[in-house]
Protein backbone atom coordinates (compact mmCIF):
# COMPACT_ATOMS: atom_id res chain seq x y z
CA UNK A 1 0.00 0.00 0.00
CA UNK A 2 1.41 3.39 -1.01
CA UNK A 3 0.71 6.82 0.41
CA UNK A 4 0.27 9.33 -2.41
CA UNK A 5 2.02 12.65 -1.82
CA UNK A 6 0.02 15.86 -2.12
CA UNK A 7 2.90 17.69 -3.79
CA UNK A 8 2.63 19.00 -7.32
CA UNK A 9 5.79 18.87 -9.42
CA UNK A 10 4.56 21.58 -11.80
CA UNK A 11 3.76 25.06 -10.51
CA UNK A 12 2.50 25.66 -7.00
CA UNK A 13 1.93 22.80 -4.59
CA UNK A 14 -1.49 21.49 -3.57
CA UNK A 15 -0.82 22.86 -0.07
CA UNK A 16 -0.29 26.34 -1.54
CA UNK A 17 -3.66 26.27 -3.30
CA UNK A 18 -5.34 24.88 -0.17
CA UNK A 19 -3.96 27.77 1.89
CA UNK A 20 -5.14 30.26 -0.74
CA UNK A 21 -8.61 28.71 -0.71
CA UNK A 22 -8.74 28.81 3.09
CA UNK A 23 -7.85 32.51 3.10
CA UNK A 24 -10.47 33.29 0.45
CA UNK A 25 -13.12 31.36 2.36
CA UNK A 26 -12.33 33.33 5.53
CA UNK A 27 -12.72 36.66 3.70
CA UNK A 28 -15.96 35.61 2.01
CA UNK A 29 -17.43 34.40 5.29
CA UNK A 30 -16.84 37.85 6.76
CA UNK A 31 -18.79 39.40 3.89
CA UNK A 32 -21.58 36.86 4.21
CA UNK A 33 -21.88 37.62 7.93
CA UNK A 34 -22.42 41.30 7.12
CA UNK A 35 -24.98 40.58 4.37
CA UNK A 36 -26.90 38.05 6.46
CA UNK A 37 -26.88 40.23 9.56
CA UNK A 38 -28.08 43.42 7.89
CA UNK A 39 -30.65 41.70 5.67
CA UNK A 40 -31.97 39.86 8.72
CA UNK A 41 -32.41 43.13 10.60
CA UNK A 42 -34.14 44.74 7.61
CA UNK A 43 -36.57 41.84 7.35
CA UNK A 44 -37.71 42.62 10.90
CA UNK A 45 -38.90 46.05 9.77
CA UNK A 46 -42.76 46.00 9.66
CA UNK A 47 -42.93 48.72 7.00
CA UNK A 48 -40.73 46.86 4.50
CA UNK A 49 -42.95 46.08 1.51
CA UNK A 50 -43.10 45.59 -2.24
CA UNK A 51 -39.96 45.63 -4.35
CA UNK A 52 -37.81 46.63 -1.38
CA UNK A 53 -38.95 43.64 0.64
CA UNK A 54 -38.38 41.33 -2.32
CA UNK A 55 -34.87 42.73 -2.86
CA UNK A 56 -33.90 42.21 0.79
CA UNK A 57 -35.29 38.67 0.72
CA UNK A 58 -33.21 37.93 -2.38
CA UNK A 59 -30.08 39.28 -0.68
CA UNK A 60 -30.73 37.12 2.37
CA UNK A 61 -31.37 34.04 0.25
CA UNK A 62 -28.28 34.64 -1.90
CA UNK A 63 -26.10 35.03 1.20
CA UNK A 64 -27.38 31.71 2.58
CA UNK A 65 -26.73 29.93 -0.72
CA UNK A 66 -23.24 31.41 -0.99
CA UNK A 67 -22.50 30.29 2.57
CA UNK A 68 -23.46 26.73 1.68
CA UNK A 69 -21.30 26.83 -1.45
CA UNK A 70 -18.35 28.03 0.60
CA UNK A 71 -18.89 25.22 3.10
CA UNK A 72 -18.71 22.73 0.23
CA UNK A 73 -15.54 24.35 -1.09
CA UNK A 74 -13.99 24.25 2.39
CA UNK A 75 -14.65 20.52 2.63
CA UNK A 76 -13.02 19.96 -0.75
CA UNK A 77 -10.04 22.08 0.25
CA UNK A 78 -9.06 19.73 3.06
CA UNK A 79 -6.23 17.60 1.72
CA UNK A 80 -6.72 14.04 2.88
CA UNK A 81 -3.86 11.70 1.89
CA UNK A 82 -4.90 9.00 -0.56
CA UNK A 83 -4.08 5.36 0.04
CA UNK A 84 -3.16 3.70 -3.27
CA UNK A 85 -3.61 -0.03 -3.59
CA UNK A 86 -4.60 -2.54 -6.27
CA UNK A 87 -8.39 -2.46 -6.61
CA UNK A 88 -10.22 -5.27 -8.39
CA UNK A 89 -12.96 -3.58 -10.42
CA UNK A 90 -15.43 -6.47 -10.30
CA UNK A 91 -15.27 -6.51 -6.49
CA UNK A 92 -15.61 -2.73 -6.29
CA UNK A 93 -18.71 -2.76 -8.49
CA UNK A 94 -20.34 -5.29 -6.22
CA UNK A 95 -20.18 -2.69 -3.42
CA UNK A 96 -21.60 0.22 -5.44
CA UNK A 97 -24.96 1.75 -4.59
CA UNK A 98 -26.83 2.34 -7.85
CA UNK A 99 -29.76 4.75 -8.14
CA UNK A 100 -33.17 3.13 -8.09
CA UNK A 101 -34.40 2.22 -11.56
CA UNK A 102 -30.93 2.21 -13.15
CA UNK A 103 -29.67 -1.10 -14.52
CA UNK A 104 -25.88 -1.59 -14.60
CA UNK A 105 -24.22 -4.19 -16.81
CA UNK A 106 -20.52 -4.98 -16.42
CA UNK A 107 -18.56 -6.19 -19.44
CA UNK A 108 -15.04 -6.92 -18.22
CA UNK A 109 -13.06 -9.74 -16.64
CA UNK A 110 -12.93 -10.51 -12.94
CA UNK A 111 -9.19 -9.87 -12.71
CA UNK A 112 -9.06 -6.32 -14.07
CA UNK A 113 -7.35 -4.18 -11.44
CA UNK A 114 -6.37 -0.54 -11.10
CA UNK A 115 -4.07 1.30 -8.71
CA UNK A 116 -6.33 3.67 -6.81
CA UNK A 117 -7.78 4.79 -3.50
CA UNK A 118 -10.68 2.38 -3.09
CA UNK A 119 -12.95 4.71 -1.11
CA UNK A 120 -12.48 7.63 -3.49
CA UNK A 121 -12.92 5.48 -6.57
CA UNK A 122 -16.19 4.12 -5.19
CA UNK A 123 -17.43 7.68 -4.66
CA UNK A 124 -16.45 8.64 -8.22
CA UNK A 125 -18.19 5.67 -9.80
CA UNK A 126 -21.35 6.30 -7.78
CA UNK A 127 -21.32 9.96 -8.86
CA UNK A 128 -21.15 8.85 -12.51
CA UNK A 129 -24.12 6.52 -11.99
CA UNK A 130 -26.13 9.27 -10.25
CA UNK A 131 -25.50 11.61 -13.18
CA UNK A 132 -26.69 8.93 -15.62
CA UNK A 133 -29.88 8.44 -13.62
CA UNK A 134 -30.56 12.17 -13.50
CA UNK A 135 -30.15 12.26 -17.29
CA UNK A 136 -33.11 9.84 -17.47
CA UNK A 137 -30.93 6.86 -18.29
CA UNK A 138 -32.42 3.44 -17.67
CA UNK A 139 -29.24 1.43 -18.16
CA UNK A 140 -25.48 1.84 -18.00
CA UNK A 141 -23.00 -0.51 -19.66
CA UNK A 142 -19.55 -0.52 -18.04
CA UNK A 143 -16.56 -1.75 -20.05
CA UNK A 144 -12.88 -1.90 -19.09
CA UNK A 145 -9.79 -2.50 -21.21
CA UNK A 146 -6.10 -2.55 -20.35
CA UNK A 147 -3.72 -0.57 -22.55
CA UNK A 148 0.05 -0.54 -21.93
CA UNK A 149 -0.01 -0.11 -18.16
CA UNK A 150 -3.33 1.71 -17.84
CA UNK A 151 -6.96 0.70 -17.60
CA UNK A 152 -9.74 2.55 -19.42
CA UNK A 153 -13.18 2.23 -17.82
CA UNK A 154 -16.14 3.39 -19.90
CA UNK A 155 -19.62 4.11 -18.50
CA UNK A 156 -22.08 4.36 -21.40
CA UNK A 157 -25.68 5.27 -20.56
CA UNK A 158 -28.84 5.61 -22.63
CA UNK A 159 -29.88 8.99 -21.23
CA UNK A 160 -30.67 12.20 -23.09
CA UNK A 161 -26.99 13.03 -23.66
CA UNK A 162 -24.99 16.19 -23.06
CA UNK A 163 -25.26 19.13 -25.44
CA UNK A 164 -21.93 20.26 -26.97
CA UNK A 165 -22.01 23.64 -25.21
CA UNK A 166 -22.51 21.91 -21.87
CA UNK A 167 -20.02 19.08 -22.44
CA UNK A 168 -17.08 21.49 -22.41
CA UNK A 169 -18.08 22.64 -18.91
CA UNK A 170 -19.19 19.49 -17.08
CA UNK A 171 -15.92 19.33 -15.13
CA UNK A 172 -15.93 23.03 -14.19
CA UNK A 173 -16.43 23.86 -10.49
CA UNK A 174 -19.95 24.97 -9.53
CA UNK A 175 -21.34 24.32 -13.01
CA UNK A 176 -24.61 22.44 -12.98
CA UNK A 177 -27.76 22.17 -15.06
CA UNK A 178 -29.70 20.87 -12.05
CA UNK A 179 -32.41 23.10 -10.64
CA UNK A 180 -32.19 21.88 -7.04
CA UNK A 181 -30.34 24.34 -4.82
CA UNK A 182 -28.65 21.53 -2.88
CA UNK A 183 -26.80 20.58 -6.08
CA UNK A 184 -23.61 22.62 -6.25
CA UNK A 185 -22.02 21.31 -9.45
CA UNK A 186 -18.98 19.91 -7.65
CA UNK A 187 -19.42 16.19 -8.23
CA UNK A 188 -17.50 15.76 -11.49
CA UNK A 189 -15.08 18.55 -10.59
CA UNK A 190 -14.25 16.68 -7.38
CA UNK A 191 -13.93 13.43 -9.36
CA UNK A 192 -11.50 15.03 -11.80
CA UNK A 193 -9.34 16.34 -8.96
CA UNK A 194 -9.30 13.06 -7.06
CA UNK A 195 -8.46 11.10 -10.20
CA UNK A 196 -5.60 13.48 -10.99
CA UNK A 197 -4.17 12.78 -7.53
CA UNK A 198 -4.35 9.07 -8.40
CA UNK A 199 -2.53 9.72 -11.71
CA UNK A 200 -5.83 9.23 -13.52
CA UNK A 201 -8.03 11.13 -15.96
CA UNK A 202 -11.71 11.51 -16.78
CA UNK A 203 -13.45 12.48 -20.03
CA UNK A 204 -17.03 12.92 -21.25
CA UNK A 205 -18.34 11.90 -24.67
CA UNK A 206 -21.89 12.31 -25.98
CA UNK A 207 -23.94 12.75 -29.14
CA UNK A 208 -26.10 15.23 -27.26
CA UNK A 209 -29.24 13.17 -27.83
CA UNK A 210 -29.16 9.47 -26.99
CA UNK A 211 -26.14 8.63 -24.84
CA UNK A 212 -23.32 9.84 -22.64
CA UNK A 213 -20.08 7.97 -22.12
CA UNK A 214 -17.81 8.82 -19.21
CA UNK A 215 -14.28 7.50 -19.60
CA UNK A 216 -12.05 6.99 -16.55
CA UNK A 217 -8.38 6.16 -17.12
CA UNK A 218 -6.20 4.86 -14.26
CA UNK A 219 -2.88 3.07 -13.84
CA UNK A 220 -3.22 -0.70 -13.98
CA UNK A 221 -2.91 -2.46 -10.62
Amino acid sequence: MTQLSNSNTEGFSAEYHAALLAGLIHKLNNIITVLSGHSGLLLLEPNLKGDTLQAVQQISHAAQLLSRCIDEAAIMGRLVPLSLQPVTLSELFESLTSPRGLSTTKQFGKQVRVLADRRKLKEIFEEILRNASEANAKSVVVMADTHSGSVEIRFRDDGHGIKPAVRSRVFDPFFTTRKQEEKFGLGLFRAKGDLARMKGQIFAESDGKTYTQIVVRLPAG
